[in-house]
């Protein structure tokens, strides 16, 4: 699904280059292209993450200020460190991502960074594909255990609830 963060090993064209695995933020899942001849492929066009260990985003914040931009991030499982991005509707189209949100993104300087590739559908899906976990910033991870709790602090130091009412704080 967009805004899922997967893991798979993909075969490269080129077939003297090595397999590797790509961990990538997905922006189309199952995108359709007429090729020259007539042909109709489907491809997945995503953000490339990582590519066998090596990182595009060095730094924590980078990686944080990507996946805000782009939309609302959610914790799919918090001891693994698994989260999704749920894409601004501004930028979804009925396939996915529109070309908007990639214009956005090569205007900030953390998007710059972003690698946007494109993969065959056929080649990723013959390959296993997992749910891969990214790093965080600490106190970006507590802000968004205590969103899903439904609570968050004020700039006044004062917890709230969504609708805004005072509760008490959350547990530690």
């Amino acid at each position: 699904m967009s805004g899922d963060i997967v893991s798979f090993r993909y075969e490269p064209s080129d077939k003297v280059k090595p397999i590797r695995t790509h961990s990538i933020l997905i922006l189309n899942s199952k995108y359709p292209k007429t090729l020259k001849n007539g042909e109709r492929k489907f491809y997945i066009n995503a953000l490339k993450l990582e590519e066998s260990n090596r990182k595009i985003f060095k730094d924590k914040r980078d990686a944080w200020l990507l996946l805000k931009r782009m939309g609302w991030i959610t914790i799919r499982s918090l001891e693994d460190e698994i989260y999704s991005v749920k894409l601004d509707p501004k930028y979804i189209g009925p396939l996915g991502a529109k070309e908007t949100l990639y214009k956005m993104l090569m205007t900030t300087p953390v998007g710059k960074k972003a690698e946007y590739r494109t993969y065959s559908w056929e080649s990723a899906k013959a390959s296993a594909v997992f749910y891969e976990p990214i790093k965080l910033p600490k106190d970006k991870i507590k802000m968004l255990m205590e969103q899903r709790e439904g609570k968050w602090m004020d700039k006044n130091g004062h917890w709230r609830d969504l609708k805004g009412r005072f509760v008490q704080p959350p547990i530690e």
